[in-house]
């Protein structure tokens, strides 16, 4: 990795998540100068808070964001660019960017490979580095997903996964220095696996969605690079035949443990 040149923020800024249950229990939203883990079973609304997070940073600090850019890594598929888009009226006051595109402010990258990530990671601080001499600052990293990233290039046996342990720690170091050396927040996306009966903790180290025991994947090792744990659960309603989501903090050097109920719009990941 780079060496990079500290900076030094007095006051823990926020990004709105622009849900205002979700910025409840967050104090804010999402905390700069830290790594905030989103994590959840498919379809519980990651990919949409992480899309909202890229253009609320784009707001001036009076109405939640930074006046910033972000860096926005994905993994599996295209980029969702038209759900971007399609978000951008309901997050960003038309005035405000009647002569600017806001996606010219989000930098995608696809990564496939977890061993491309440190590499990925030594070009973000370059570009966090020179953004620092534009109008608008690198505020925000996500990876989209971590989990998706660093599971499925590896074998289940032992030195498959020490591999992934070295990898793994290496990348969480990374990510820990950008977001406290430069003043950046930072947003990776986490997966969750079952939990069977015949696992280790089973009775008390789990979550439930969809009707299902289940606990962040990636291990207990990984948990030590994040600040905070925001998990995404959903439940089926039978007497609306529609989902019930819960956004739970469960992790957090910061905040209290709590819980809030969100729905998933049009307008993207709004109040219940």
């Amino acid at each position: 990795m780079l060496i990079p040149v500290p900076i030094v923020s007095p006051i823990r800024q926020k990004i709105t998540t622009k849900c205002n249950a979700i910025d409840r229990i967050t104090q804010g939203g999402v905390s700069v100068g830290e790594v905030t883990e989103l994590c959840g079973e498919n379809a519980t609304g990651k990919t949409q808070l992480c899309l909202q997070a890229s253009i609320a940073c784009q707001l001036p600090p009076s109405l939640g964001g930074l006046f910033g850019s972000s860096i926005y890594i994905h993994s599996i598929g295209p980029f969702p660019i038209r759900r971007l888009t399609g978000l951008i009226p309901f997050i960003l006051d038309s005035e405000l960017h009647k002569h600017d595109n806001p996606c010219d402010h989000i930098t995608i990258k696809q990564v496939e490979s977890p061993y491309d990530l440190p590499n990925v990671l030594d070009w973000v601080v370059k570009l966090i580095q020179y953004s620092h001499n534009t109008s608008r600052h690198i505020r925000l990293l996500v990876i989209d997903s971590v989990a998706s990233i660093c599971t499925s290039h590896f074998d289940n046996t032992v030195e498959d996964l020490e591999a992934r342990s070295q990898l793994l720690r290496a990348i969480g170091y990374g990510l820990k220095s950008i977001s406290a050396t430069y003043n950046v927040a930072v947003i990776v996306v986490n997966n969750v696996v079952d939990v069977f009966p015949s696992d280790r903790d089973s009775s008390t180290h789990f979550m439930m969605s969809s009707g299902r025991k289940v606990r962040p994947a990636l291990g207990m090792g990984w948990t030590r690079n994040i600040a905070t744990r925001l998990f995404l659960s959903k439940t089926m309603n039978s007497s609306t035949q529609m989902f019930d989501r819960l956004c739970s903090v469960l992790l957090s050097s910061t905040l209290e443990l709590n819980a809030c109920r969100f729905k998933i719009t049009e307008q993207g990941v709004t109040d219940a």
